[in-house]
């Protein structure tokens, strides 16, 4: 893995600027939380850095990593269970070295049990309340096991108590494994709490003379 590097990032959409220039590096290794308020553009950012959008300038540190991402809406497939839906990333992802059947077992029943939701397993996404699917999604995304997770306001929906819980056994894994991860929130409390960086693109745009958009 390498330091993750955006130089010179131009993203128009419908002839509007949403960023001009935009450089950003995230360390590898590294909690970052991306910072700014609604409208300006995080999720855009995430989703250039996943490759679902197209953009002028570079990104480079992601050639070779497996990614883990957890979006704003859970996206956990509705007609499986839980453990179905880890079940399926951790087939996506198992490699010759993961060790097979027993392997994928402990991933998931350890992902489950970091997420508090191993009683849940066999519950279908309908069945789950809202806190709970974005627990699942946080799940699903623990079993497939990226060297690099990008999250979009990963923990809404969530308690303070249960956000704590969650929220701090997951920093402890990702810091314990080396992981570089993105976090976009709102929240200053959150970012300080758990990010080991904190990027404030409103600020870093202003300085770069960008421009805000409502997306």
């Amino acid at each position: 893995m390498a330091d993750i590097v955006l130089r010179g990032i131009r993203k128009v959409y419908e002839e509007r600027p949403v960023f001009e220039g935009l450089d950003l590096t995230f360390k590898e290794g590294k909690i970052t939380a991306v910072m700014g308020p609604s409208g300006l553009g995080k999720t855009t950012l995430l989703r250039i850095l996943l490759g679902l959008e197209q953009c002028e300038g570079s990104v480079s540190g992601l050639e070779n990593a497996r990614v883990s991402a957890v979006f704003q809406d859970s996206r956990l497939l509705p007609w499986l269970t839980l453990r179905q839906n880890l079940e399926l990333v951790c087939t996506a992802a198992m490699r010759p070295k993961d060790g097979g059947s027993s392997a994928t077992e402990r991933r998931i029943a350890d992902a489950l049990k970091l997420t508090e939701l191993t009683d849940a397993a066999g519950k279908k996404p309908a069945e789950l309340s809202g806190g709970m699917q974005r627990r699942g999604a946080l799940a699903r995304a623990l079993a497939y096991d990226g060297d690099v997770f990008i999250l979009d306001e990963p923990f809404t929906g969530l308690d303070e108590e249960l956000k704590e819980r969650v929220a701090g056994r997951l920093a402890a894994r990702w810091r314990d494994q080396n992981k570089t991860v993105i976090l976009v929130t709102h929240d200053r409390a959150e970012a300080a709490r758990w990010a080991d960086e904190t990027i404030d693109l409103e600020s870093l745009m202003r300085k770069g003379d960008a421009h805000e958009t409502a997306l």
